[in-house]
C-alpha cells in the first residue's frame, strides 16, 4: 500500500462558512482518513505500507498527534504489516518526527543518505531517503542505490519531480532520473494529485494526499494498492480513504431563463457529487457563468446563498462558496447596447486603477468596517487587493445586469 501527504491533524482553515459542527468534523478528517488507510491495508492483506512523506504538517509539537499515529501503527504491527516512511518537507520541521519512538516494524528512513531496507520474507527491498531539512533542492533520486537483483525493488521519494504550479519545487528530478533507477515501483509523495510521472516497466506514481484539506483539493483522495511480482508489470489500483470530499460545480447559465431551470441544473450537479462521494460528506463550491436573463437576480448574494443552501440541505451536501460571473443578454436597441458598453468600459477602467479604487473605497471602509469584517474579524477586508478586485468585478456585473433589466 502506497500513501503520502497525510498531513495528520492539519489545521484546516476557511471553514467558517459551513457552520461550526461541520467544520469540527472536517478538522478531524485527517485522523479518520488515516484510520481508513490502516483498515484497508489490513483488509487487503497488503504485505507492506510505504508512506512517501508529509506524515505530519509542520513545526508545532502536539504530541497527541504523534500518539494517535503510533496507535495506528501498533494495529499494523499486530497484523504483521511492516511500514517504511520517508520524511517530507513538512516532517523535517516537525518536533513530533524527531521526538517520538516508533513501534517495532515501523522504519523511518535515514535523512543524510539513501538507505535500503530488505524484507527477506517478502523477497523485496525498499530504497529511499527522508528530508533532513525542509528546503531540499538536491536531486535525491540521482544518488539512489542500484536495484538489487532477484528482489522486488521499491523506491520511496518525496519530490516535486518535474514540477507543479501548486507545489514548491523540492528534490526535483526528471522522468529519465526515475526510469534510470529501474525499480519495480517508485512511490512518490509531495504532489497532492495522484497519477503517474512514469508509466510502463518501471512506474513512478504519486498517490496524492489521503484527505482533501481545502476547496482546491477536489475529488476522491486515498492510497494506491500496488501488486508487485518479479518479472511482471505492477498492478496499480486506487483505494479511497477520505471521509469528506471537496467538489467544484460549474453551472452554465446560457439559455437558463427562469428560476426553476436554474434550481434544476444546480440540483442535478449536487446530486451527482453526493452520489459519487458514496456516503462521504461533500462540500461544494458553485460557479455560475454564462449569459442569462436571471443575471440581475443572481447578483443578489443573500437570495442566491439561501437558495443554494436549501438545495444542498435537500440533497445532502454543504455549500462553501458561490461565485457568479454572468451577463444579461444584449439589448435589441443599439443605443441601449452602446450605453451598457460605455458603462462596462468605465467600470473596467476603475477596476484597473487600484489607487483610485482604494480612494473611493476608503470612505465606505470607514462606514462598514465593523459590519463587513464580522464578529470574528475575518470577514470582508477592503484593504485587501484580492477582496477589492473581486468586489469591483461583482459590482460591474451587478450594474450591467440592472441596466439590462431596466432596458428590458
Amino acid at each position: 500500500m502506497h500513501a503520502a501527504d497525510i498531513h495528520l491533524d492539519s489545521p484546516l482553515r476557511g471553514l467558517s462558512r459551513i457552520g461550526d459542527d461541520h467544520a469540527q468534523e472536517l478538522r478531524r478528517s485527517t485522523r479518520r482518513a488515516l484510520e481508513n488507510l490502516v483498515t484497508l491495508t489490513i483488509e487487503r492483506r497488503a504485505d507492506l505500507l510505504v508512506i512517501a512523506g508529509d506524515l505530519y504538517d509542520g513545526s508545532w509539537h502536539d504530541f497527541g498527534t504523534g500518539q494517535f499515529f503510533i496507535e495506528q501503527m501498533v494495529k499494523l504491527k499486530e497484523s504483521g504489516v511492516p511500514v517504511v516512511i520517508a520524511s517530507g518537507n513538512h516532517d523535517a520541521a516537525s518536533q513530533i518526527t524527531r521526538s517520538l519512538t516508533l513501534p517495532e516494524g515501523v522504519h523511518l528512513l535515514a535523512t543524510d543518505k539513501p538507505e535500503s531496507v530488505v524484507f527477506d520474507d517478502l523477497g523485496a527491498v525498499v530504497h529511499g531517503q527522508g528530508y533532513e531539512s525542509r528546503d531540499v533542492q538536491e536531486n535525491l533520486a540521482a544518488v539512489y542505490p542500484d536495484r538489487i537483483p532477484d528482489l522486488v525493488n521499491i523506491g520511496v521519494l518525496h519530490t516535486a519531480a518535474t514540477g507543479s504550479a501548486e507545489h514548491d519545487t523540492y528534490a526535483p528530478c526528471s522522468e529519465a532520473d526515475l526510469t534510470a533507477l529501474r525499480y519495480d515501483y517508485l512511490a512518490l509523495g509531495h504532489i497532492h494529485q495522484r497519477g503517474p510521472v512514469v508509466d510502463g516497466e518501471f512506474p513512478a506514481y504519486f498517490s496524492g494526499n489521503l484527505q482533501g484539506r481545502n476547496p482546491r483539493e477536489t475529488g476522491a483522495k486515498g492510497a494506491l494498492l500496488v501488486e508487485l511480482e518479479a518479472g511482471s508489470p505492477a498492478q496499480i489500483a486506487f483505494e479511497p480513504c477520505d471521509v469528506a470530499r471537496w467538489d467544484r460545480l460549474e453551472i452554465d447559465a446560457d439559455g437558463i431563463a427562469d428560476h426553476d431551470d436554474l434550481v434544476a441544473a444546480v440540483r442535478e450537479q449536487m446530486r451527482a457529487a453526493v452520489r459519487d462521494a458514496a456516503g462521504r460528506k461533500v462540500v461544494v463550491r458553485v460557479a455560475i457563468t454564462g449569459t442569462t436573463k436571471l443575471a440581475s437576480q443572481l447578483s443578489d448574494d443573500d437570495w442566491l446563498q439561501a437558495e443554494l443552501t436549501g438545495i444542498a440541505t435537500d440533497v445532502g451536501a454543504l455549500v462553501d462558496k458561490t461565485t457568479v460571473r454572468v451577463r444579461p443578454p444584449l439589448p435589441p436597441d443599439p443605443e441601449a447596447q452602446r450605453l451598457r458598453e460605455a458603462v462596462a468600459e468605465a467600470a473596467a477602467a476603475l477596476a484597473g486603477d487600484r489607487e483610485q479604487s482604494r480612494k473611493l473605497m476608503a470612505a465606505l471602509d470607514r462606514e462598514i468596517r465593523d459590519i463587513a469584517r464580522g464578529e470574528d474579524g475575518r470577514g470582508l477586508n477592503l484593504a485587501d487587493d484580492g477582496v477589492l478586485g473581486e468586489l469591483l468585478e461583482r459590482a460591474r456585473d451587478g450594474l450591467d445586469a440592472r441596466l439590462a433589466e431596466r432596458q428590458g
